[in-house]
This record gives structure tokens, sequence and C-alpha cells, in this order.
């Protein structure tokens, strides 16, 4: 499986949240071409805000009690660039790779995490940045949004996902 197919399922996982008028956001981990985890948003509808849907992803994943070396090898499929919690829960995961289909410059840390441990990397053993790609599948992930859109014309989730559309 290449890594748009892997998108496309993350995008998939996305869409679930559509049936409950949630901002469609989707992830998923992997280890090689096997799912070991998904999740999409649902914390709107409970007023839930921080298990973010890379954070339910790696919270299953955890449970299933991976070594780190195996975690490594792991790959998280997002539709939006992890936020600052997510990324940092990534990392506590022991994630090898980060792949994101939108950009988000409200909330996303990819690039200033890459920038900050570029200039104050210090030695911590087993404790690395992982790997990060963006811009995957990104107007597969924008017409998700439309959808949302469409489906919830108002609030703060409709604004912010008006907001990636277009960038």
């Amino acid at each position: 499986m290449d890594i748009e197919e892997k998108m496309r399922i993350t995008i998939d996982e996305a869409r679930k949240s559509l049936t409950n008028r949630e901002c469609p956001i989707g992830a998923v981990v992997f280890s090689g071409d096997e799912i070991i985890s998904r999740a999409h948003s649902s914390g709107e509808s409970t007023l839930e805000f921080l298990p973010h849907a890379e954070m339910v992803a790696l919270l299953k994943a955890d449970k299933l009690h991976y070594l780190p070396e195996e975690r490594k090898k792991m790959q998280l499929f997002t539709t939006l660039e992890p936020c600052m919690m997510c990324l940092g829960a990534a990392m506590s995961f022991y994630i090898g790779e980060i792949y994101y289909a939108l950009e988000s410059p409200i909330d996303g840390a990819a690039d200033f995490a890459t920038q900050f441990w570029r200039e104050n990397r210090k030695e911590m053993p087993g404790y690395t940045l992982p790997a990060i790609y963006g811009g995957l599948l990104k107007s597969e992930s924008q017409d998700v949004l439309r959808e949302y859109i469409d489906l919830v014309p108002d609030g703060p989730a409709v604004e912010f996902s008006k907001t990636l559309i277009t960038l």
C-alpha cells in the first residue's frame, strides 16, 4: 500500500465525522500496511475538545503495548497538520513518521517543532522528532471540509474549516 492509499483511508475515516455533524478530521496509525488504530473527530457534540482524532488513534495504539522499536517504524496519517498537543503525543508514542493533508496555520505545530528541534536539539536518547510530511492529498481533504460546511452552515469549526480550504 502506498502513502496515497493510506491517506485515502484516513480521509474516509474523517468522513465518518459527518454522520455526527462534526468537523471531519481523521487519523490512522499504520505499521507497514496494517492498520493499528483509527479515529475521527467526535468531541464537538459532547463538548470534549481534547480528544483530537490523532490523540484517540494514538491512545488506542498505545493500549496494544508495542515496544518502542516497533513504534518507531509506524506511521501516523492525519487529514490535518497535528497541533502541539498531538505532535507531543506522537513523539511520546515514538511514532516514526507523520503524514498530513492540510496545513493548519492556526494551531499546526509541524514547522514550529521542526525549526525548534533543529535549533535546540539536545541529546535525549530515544526521544526524537518524527519525520513529518505535509500536503498529501490536500484537495481531497479540502473536499471533505466543503461537505461539512454544506452540512453545518455556521459555528466555530465551520469558520475554521473555511479558512483551511482557502489555503
